[in-house]
């Protein structure tokens, strides 16, 4: 009963941090993505508005299930260590919205996205040897999704919009 009240609590720990990454963000990325300065500086080959929120809202649960499962992990350093990951890598993506969409901020959103790269490249390394292959899996388009974001923010770095 006490390994699954705890499996309970750290899925419910991760449901929390989630909801708030996600939502904290919301109202400045939804009025921003309406806006001529936006549309402005978004580049062509980028997906339709209506195709962000459905990926992030699967890597946001994907990255929810990968952390409760890294807190269900025993007290190590490396388990510190993934755990200090993810709040960089999370708090840098609740930044990024604010830098980009809130300071339009294009240049430091970029650099900001560099270090939820490579925060998520060492979640992934961590993952790897600490967790079931499966929970590895799931974090990996998180990677590939980000890389994706990073190449359209910086093809939007030099484009001048006012508004």
């Amino acid at each position: 009963m006490y390994i699954e009240m705890k499996k309970n609590e750290a899925y419910i720990i991760s449901f929390i941090v989630m909801l708030f990454v996600m939502f904290v963000p919301n109202s400045i990325t939804r009025k921003a993505v309406n806006s001529p300065w936006y549309t402005c500086i978004r580049p062509e080959i980028s997906p339709p508005n209506y195709v962000f929120p459905v990926v992030w809202t699967t890597l946001y649960i994907f990255i929810g299930i990968a952390l409760a499962q890294t807190l269900l992990l025993g007290e190590t350093p490396d388990k510190s260590r993934l755990l200090l990951l993810y709040f960089v890598n999370l708090s840098c993506n609740v930044a990024w919205s604010f830098l980009y969409f809130g300071n339009r901020d294009i240049l430091g959103a970029f650099y900001t996205l560099l270090i939820i790269i490579v925060t998520t490249g060492f979640i992934l390394y961590y993952t790897y040897f600490m967790l079931p292959r499966w929970v590895f899996a799931i974090l990996t388009p998180y990677l590939v999704w980000i890389i994706f974001a990073a190449f359209l923010n910086y093809l939007s770095v030099d484009k001048k919009c006012i508004n």
